[in-house]
């Protein structure tokens, strides 16, 4: 399945490692330094949420302007998408 992340960006949601409320990964200093390793992504429109994905052994940040609330729900149908395992691994 493929998840929109605003403007012409989308991603494999199998590679999706973790969705992050922006403002609050900004404001933990531990979350702060973890996304600033990462090769980042910010799309057009102020940043909602942190996307961080992995794609072919490299993680990735996306900056989203679409809630994180949002992007959990369009990834799977539901709010605790994440919770569930996928079949095909």
């Amino acid at each position: 399945m493929i998840l929109h992340l605003g403007g012409d960006s989308f991603v494999k949601t199998k590679e999706i490692l973790m969705i992050l409320d922006y403002e609050e990964a900004a404001r933990n200093k531990d979350t702060s330094l973890f996304l600033k390793k990462l090769k980042t992504t910010a799309l057009d429109g102020e940043p909602r949420a942190v996307v961080i994905t992995e794609e072919q052994g490299m993680k990735k940040a996306y900056l989203s302007p679409i809630s994180p609330r949002t992007l959990m729900k369009r990834s799977s149908g539901g709010e605790d998408a994440f919770l569930r395992q996928d079949p095909q691994g």
